[in-house]
């Protein structure tokens, strides 16, 4: 049985978001996190092709470049939450810190 194509970019973005955040949650240097979030988003992808039509995109190549670029996106989004958390707890704005 066959899913239809929304379902299926459905279950891709979902799974990107997933390995964004644990990478994310994993280093805690922003955008060195969302470069090796894309590059793991892009490996996923082409796994998932491969099992999907059990042979390797001809195009491997051209798609993991314009996937990791598109990966790449979603990386910085997700982690941005992470890196405001991560600010917040850093800098104490509320001032609830030790006095000098």
């Amino acid at each position: 049985m066959s899913m239809s194509t929304g379902i299926q970019l459905f279950l891709l973005f979902l799974v990107w978001v997933i390995i964004a955040a644990g990478v994310h949650f994993a280093v805690k240097r922003y955008f060195l996190a969302s470069f090796l979030a894309a590059a793991a988003m892009v490996v996923a992808t082409q796994i998932a092709g491969y099992l999907q039509i059990e042979e390797l995109d001809p195009y491997w190549l051209i798609s993991s470049i314009v996937g990791y670029f598109m990966a790449l996106v979603v990386a910085l989004l997700v982690g941005l939450p992470f890196r405001l958390l991560r600010q917040l707890r850093n800098n104490d704005p509320l001032g609830s810190g030790p006095v000098d």
